[in-house]
């Protein structure tokens, strides 16, 4: 029993012997994080790195928070003694290969142990489907902190809505004064359903294809009048008559009326029943017969207003405006004052 007690006390002494002796090593070391001196490099792919906590920090995270070193959850460590002995420890950080992965434009660092590209995807769930690829290819051997892109390529079906333009026909009516213009029918566009093949990479648009498309409201076709008819008369006497000879014709209306002031000053009766010019245009009497029947007014008295100005236009049109000098010497056309028959 002595020789037992004896030689635990022995025991306890050599104890704190070397217990001293480990405080002033730590000592000497304590406020020096050590890459170089005591590293290790085995392997290019696995850093190690090498550092002392001082005894006031009891744990492991304490250590590194007072040293301001960063420890990734795939780091491998060692720590001796352990840190709550309150004596100090040496800490050995064996690193874990770093890529840089950019995916879809996207960067995040991954940290394996892994050996291929292909084992890092596997190992951190991602998955290249249809067209994705990777850059260097998946069999690539991994090198510490090396670039990994990611290209996501995707085709996808999308169905829109678009409108349809409709079309203009243009149709001329003399109904409308040359220059003129009014829409008949309005023009009301229609609906289609286009379906789309669009490839997108890295989640933008590079190209559109059209699948399929469908019409589910047809446009209406919008009608254009173009006006072609002569320059017409307003708030004048025989004012529709007037009008009605110039679109039949195609003869300036206001010229026509202006012609009648010329003429006839309006009046219908003028001449009658003695003069050799009677009525608004001044008809020959002995004309009159044969050129009222040739415009469609047969047996029309010379002092039919109406008659006068459809025979008049009549024989304008055909080329024999020579009957009265006024039209044909220039009598002012654009206003309505009488002009001094030449």
């Amino acid at each position: 029993m002595k020789y037992i007690n004896h030689f635990t006390g022995e025991g306890v002494l050599i104890l704190v012997i070397l217990i001293a002796i480990w405080l002033t090593i730590v000592h000497q070391n304590a406020a020096v994080p050590q890459v170089a001196g005591e590293a290790i490099v085995t392997d290019a792919n696995h850093p190690v790195e090498i550092y002392y906590g001082q005894p006031q920090y009891l744990d492991l995270n304490s250590i590194a928070d007072d040293l301001n070193v960063k420890i990734y959850p795939e780091d491998k460590v060692q720590t001796f003694p352990d840190p709550s002995f309150g004596i100090g420890s040496k800490i050995v950080i064996t690193r874990a290969t770093a890529i840089y992965v950019t995916d879809a434009k996207k960067l995040t660092i991954y940290r394996t142990w892994q050996k291929t590209i292909r084992e890092l995807l596997k190992e951190k769930n991602i998955e290249l489907l249809g067209q994705d690829s990777s850059d260097p290819s998946l069999d690539t051997w991994l090198r510490n902190n090396m670039s990994l892109t990611i290209t996501r390529v995707a085709e996808v079906e999308v169905t829109e809505t678009e409108p349809i333009e409709f079309q203009i026909i243009k149709k001329n009516t003399v109904d409308l004064e040359k220059g003129q213009t009014a829409i008949q029918t309005k023009g009301v566009k229609g609906e289609k359903e286009v379906t789309y093949t669009i490839k997108r990479v890295d989640g933008e648009e590079v190209s559109r294809t059209v699948k399929d498309t469908k019409v589910i409201k047809e446009p209406v076709f919008q009608v254009l009048l173009i006006g072609i008819g002569p320059k017409l008369v307003h708030n004048v006497k025989y004012q529709d008559w007037l009008n009605q000879a110039a679109k039949q014709y195609l003869i300036n209306a206001t010229a026509l009326y202006s012609l009648m002031l010329c003429e006839s000053g309006g009046n219908p009766e003028s001449g009658i029943p003695n003069s050799e010019r009677q009525g608004l245009f001044q008809f020959d009497p002995s004309f009159w017969p044969e050129a009222s029947s040739e415009a469609g007014f047969a047996r029309a008295d010379i002092s039919n207003a109406e008659a006068q100005i459809f025979t008049t236009a009549y024989y304008i049109s055909i080329g024999q405006s020579y009957r009265w000098p006024p039209w044909s010497k220039g009598c002012p056309r654009t206003n309505y004052q009488p002009c001094k028959n030449q």
